[in-house]
């Protein structure tokens, strides 16, 4: 298999996911009430007849299905998402550009740690396979499988933020710095990266300490899904023929078990990841919420209380593209760790 058309061939198919989703949004949008401007102005569109007469103008409510079709794509590819009631009709586009960055940081921690502790304790299980160590890390990761992210996440907090445990409390419950430092200019539009490149030092300790809880609730929740899958993998993968034959050669046990045996079982991860992106995404709606994080994910919870539907629309939007972009990195990193890929 040609390795530039098979990366053509992903990229194609989440072009085309994209386009579906974007089309199942557009359906939404006119699946709401009689009037499709309410999913574009939510439940006070009444209130505000002058918009109403904007948005019927500007995307052609008046006109057949197909043209209002056609103008709600040029409206999403100049970034025209709408007005959302639930930041006073702020662009929901500047909304975005202001809460995404907080959820990415939680997102990208909460990766990092769900991979770290989940291969680490992985590798570990399937070293010590059947014994007590396995034992120990199975019930740890089960424990938390079991648990949703918002119980986690209020476990957390009374462990971590209670005077009755701790005195101080060790971590702050909620926002995502203290409100006494003044956040960074933006360069980057990630504020940790913007105060690191600032040197504003305060802030990045501040908002480290606050991304804390929220990244280890979402990756308490995902981790043991790495350990079980890599685990499984690892055993599968050590009774196979060429470690067999490794073995034979006289290679030591650990050359044979992370340079023969760990490579082949991280194909299985690579598959996982882009599932993980997927739940730890979707978990910031719950986790920034319980720790009043300014994200995206707590966006999306007001847009939903006060029907803001161009604000669910495009968060919905946005997760997708997300979702369909780590499952397209997911299918390029294939190509790394796969021989049967690369060697076509």
């Amino acid at each position: 298999m040609n390795i530039v058309g098979f990366i053509v061939r992903r990229l194609l198919l989440a072009i085309l996911v994209l386009l579906g989703v974007v089309t199942i949004t557009f359906i939404l949008a006119h699946s709401i009430g009689g009037n499709p401007v309410y999913a574009w102005l939510g439940r006070d569109a009444s209130a505000h007849p002058q918009l109403v007469q904007i948005y019927t103008k500007e995307y052609h409510l008046d006109s057949p299905l197909y043209v209002q079709y056609y103008y709600y794509l040029d409206g999403l590819l100049h970034g025209n998402l709408g007005l959302s009631p639930a930041k006073e009709f702020e662009p929901v586009s500047d909304v975005i550009a202001q809460t995404f960055p907080y959820t990415f940081q939680i997102a990208f921690f909460a990766i990092l740690i769900s991979l770290i502790l989940g291969i680490s304790l992985g590798v570990i299980a399937s070293r010590f396979h059947h014994g007590p160590v396995d034992k120990s890390i199975r019930g740890f990761y089960l424990a938390g499988i079991s648990s949703p992210s918002f119980f986690i996440a209020l476990v957390l907090i009374i462990v971590f933020c209670s005077p009755l445990i701790f005195r101080p409390a060790l971590l702050p419950s909620g926002g995502a710095a203290a409100i006494t430092l003044a956040t960074p200019k933006p360069v980057t539009h990630i504020p940790m990266l913007d105060s690191l490149l600032e040197g504003n030092y305060p802030y990045f300790f501040s908002s480290l300490q606050h991304v804390i809880l929220p990244s280890v609730s979402l990756a308490l929740g995902t981790f043991g899904v790495v350990v079980r899958i890599l685990r499984s993998s690892m055993l599968d993968v050590m009774r196979s023929n060429y470690i067999r034959t490794a073995r034979a050669k006289g290679l030591k046990e650990n050359t044979v078990f992370f340079k023969h045996g760990l490579r082949n079982a991280m194909i299985s991860v690579v598959t996982l990841s882009s599932l993980i992106v997927t739940w730890l995404i979707t978990g910031t709606i719950f986790v920034e919420n319980i720790f009043s994080y300014p994200g995206m994910g707590q966006y999306v919870f007001q847009a939903l209380i006060v029907q803001d539907y161009p604000g669910i629309l495009a968060t919905t939007l946005v997760f997708a593209i997300i979702i369909i972009l780590a499952n397209l990195v997911a299918d390029i990193l294939y190509v790394v760790v796969d021989p049967q890929i690369r060697l076509g």
